[in-house]
């Protein structure tokens, strides 16, 4: 019974001990819980802080960004009406000289006024292509084609092509230049203009029936050959390398400031090519 008795004293003593063990872990973790816990407040807390910041710091970055686009967008606005207004008083300044020469061509005698009509054609040629390539508020490179064909169409539309002359325009839809397309439309014109004035003459000698001028545009992406081509009585095969008029003098300079070669051929008619030469280049 005393044997008995010991024992069931010695497990109660084993299991006080362990229950106190027991106790003391739970406590230690606990308390351990308890640290964690306000660790992660703390975590939680700096992580809500970290959080606001960078909404502020993205809310300032956000209006700054849109300061600086509206900044951008002004100046760009204020720059697009620079440009508009010196292409309209580019305009009024070529009107200007055109009705000068007008009010001179009326004041002398005719032989000089056709000398400076010729003028004055050449000033509004100017006028109608600054028109066509500027006024559209271009800023990258043009279309040629329609370009050509809206120039032509015009010229035709104020008296150029009188005597049942026929101006074609065709070919391929590259593109030319800012920088190149007015002194290449200056070039068409002036030749066209030049093709309607001589190459149908009105004598028995030369008679065409089917008076035409052709414009032809090959080349894309990028044009590289505009070709006017008239089936009219030819250069003067005795003359064929004088160059010194003031027209063609003119579309030689014009070339240059476009960077491209002209070439003038006999081939039923007169046929003038002008080469484009490449940007990347310049050959």
């Amino acid at each position: 019974m005393r044997r008995q008795r010991s024992r069931d004293q010695e497990t109660i003593h084993v299991l006080e001990t362990r229950l106190a063990a027991s106790q003391a872990e739970a406590s230690n973790a606990e308390e351990e819980f308890h640290v964690s816990l306000e660790e992660l407040e703390v975590s939680s807390r700096s992580l809500a802080e970290s959080n606001l910041q960078l909404y502020e710091l993205t809310r300032t970055l956000e209006r700054q960004v849109d300061e600086r686009t509206a900044d951008l967008r002004a100046s760009l606005a204020d720059r697009e009406a620079l440009i508009e207004e010196i292409h309209h008083q580019t305009r009024n300044n070529l009107q200007i000289i055109a009705s000068l020469l007008n009010l001179q061509a009326n004041r002398i005698g005719e032989q000089s006024a056709a000398e400076v009509r010729r003028s004055l054609a050449r000033i509004q040629s100017m006028s109608l292509v600054h028109g066509l390539v500027f006024d559209e508020g271009s800023r990258a490179d043009t279309p040629a084609l329609p370009l050509l064909t809206e120039l032509c169409r015009q010229l035709a539309s104020k008296g150029e092509s009188s005597g049942g002359i026929a101006i074609d325009v065709n070919g391929q839809t590259g593109r030319i230049p800012l920088n190149a397309a007015s002194p290449l439309g200056l070039i068409v014109a002036e030749l066209v203009s030049n093709a309607l004035s001589h190459a149908f003459p009105d004598t028995s000698e030369h008679i065409v029936e089917d008076r035409r001028v052709r414009v032809e545009v090959y080349g894309n992406p990028a044009t590289n050959c505009i070709v006017i081509h008239d089936n009219g009585i030819g250069m003067d095969p005795s003359a064929p390398n004088d160059r010194r008029g003031l027209g063609l003098l003119l579309v030689r300079t014009l070339a240059r400031q476009a960077n491209a070669e002209v070439r003038f051929l006999r081939d039923n008619g007169t046929k003038v090519e002008i080469h484009l030469r490449s940007r990347r280049s310049g050959t």
